[in-house]
């Protein structure tokens, strides 16, 4: 597992936040949009990933608007086999595709990640 490249909203006994999370949360809290934006080619999967969420959460809530290369991007990400390191509590730890990011069962922590970050209910 990278530590850099992971993907987790409460990992470890005390239920923290990925570096990766802990960044873009970061960058969301100082509207810096165009990074978020830039990361969609980042080398790191874990960065592709958050990108997607967080781009597109912006976009539903009408506070950014994405590019056709950006939604091209996406839609890559989206089908990549690429491989993303996920976290959560103290045991599980796993590597998964890029693609399989994005199924409903995967998105409910990070969509409890967006309502809180965007103070929404949605």
């Amino acid at each position: 597992m990278d530590k850099n490249e992971m993907v987790g909203f409460a990992c470890y006994f005390a239920g923290q936040p990925s570096k990766t999370v802990k960044k873009y949360t970061q960058k969301l809290n100082s509207k810096n949009y165009k990074w978020i934006s830039k990361k969609l080619r980042s080398e790191n999967n874990a960065e592709k990933y958050m990108s997607v969420i967080t781009l597109e959460k912006l976009t539903e809530l009408e506070k950014y608007e994405l590019t056709q290369t950006e939604l091209n991007l996406i839609a890559e990400i989206k089908k990549s086999t690429e491989l993303v390191s996920v976290c959560s509590g103290c045991t599980y730890f796993q590597k998964v595709e890029l693609k399989d990011m994005f199924t409903d069962e995967m998105m409910t922590m990070a969509s409890n990640w967006l309502n809180y970050n965007f103070k929404t209910d949605r």
